[in-house]
């Protein structure tokens, strides 16, 4: 669920659609920072959940500010049929669409356009351990991104489309291991709003240790799934 009230950042070179976007966002209780130049944006990402810009700021706007670290959602907003709406979604890189009319009924449909199902990114060279993972975070609601090393994490992560909110990070993996790639993570500004869980078969005191280290979010222990998977499959 959406919360009653978020922090929107509102980028339109329309003035007035500036303004009454805003202003409507603002009257239904959000927190509603706007203007014409997204740079002047870039002051505000902290606590930002959304960004709403029109079709002509949209593209030059969420490459900006997502660059910057914004990691919440964009939406496309104006006054056009939906099918047109959907082509500057796609044009802009943006996440959905918010139509303008009517103004009214507009923080419904933020509210309605707020919704999706949150991304997760696996990476673990161990393919068994992550298809587990992911018939399970899948059959909950995420959408689930796989990756077997670092490297194809890192392509994942470098596109805006595909970026994950969330990465299950496996400890032990060639190469790069995971606490050398969170740590990646955790240093590089466009992955600001990325949250890393380490995913381990390692003692809880080693596994403490290592994420403290490394910047990690939190942790979890991968025998807890298994163990689950080896009951059911064992009746």
């Amino acid at each position: 669920m959406v919360p009653l009230a978020v922090k929107v950042l509102v980028c339109c070179q329309n003035e007035i659609v500036c303004d009454a976007v805003a202003l409507s966002l603002s009257m239904a209780g959000h927190q509603a920072v706007a203007s014409v130049d997204p740079l002047q944006l870039a002051s505000n990402l902290t606590g930002a959940d959304a960004l709403v810009v029109d079709g002509a700021a949209g593209r030059r706007a969420i490459s900006l500010l997502r660059d910057r670290g914004f990691a919440g959602r964009a939406l496309v907003t104006g006054v056009a049929t939906p099918e047109a709406l959907s082509e500057l979604v796609t044009r802009c890189g943006a996440d959905g669409s918010l139509g303008l009319d009517p103004l009214e009924a507009l923080p419904e449909r933020f509210t309605a356009a707020m919704v999706r199902r949150r991304r997760v990114l696996i990476v673990d060279d161990n393919e068994i351990v992550a298809r587990f993972l992911e018939r399970e975070l899948s059959g909950k609601g995420f959408d689930v991104l796989y990756a077997a090393d670092a490297e194809a994490a890192t392509a994942i992560l470098a596109r805006r489309e595909t970026r994950p909110d969330l990465i299950l990070l496996d400890v032990k993996m060639p190469r790069i291991d995971g606490p050398q790639f969170c740590r990646f993570v955790k240093r590089n500004e466009r992955f600001r709003g990325v949250k890393v869980v380490l995913c381990t078969g390692a003692a809880r005191e080693t596994v403490e240790q290592i994420a403290a280290d490394c910047g990690a979010d939190g942790f979890l222990f991968k025998d807890e799934f298994l163990g689950k998977w080896v009951a059911e499959h064992a009746q």
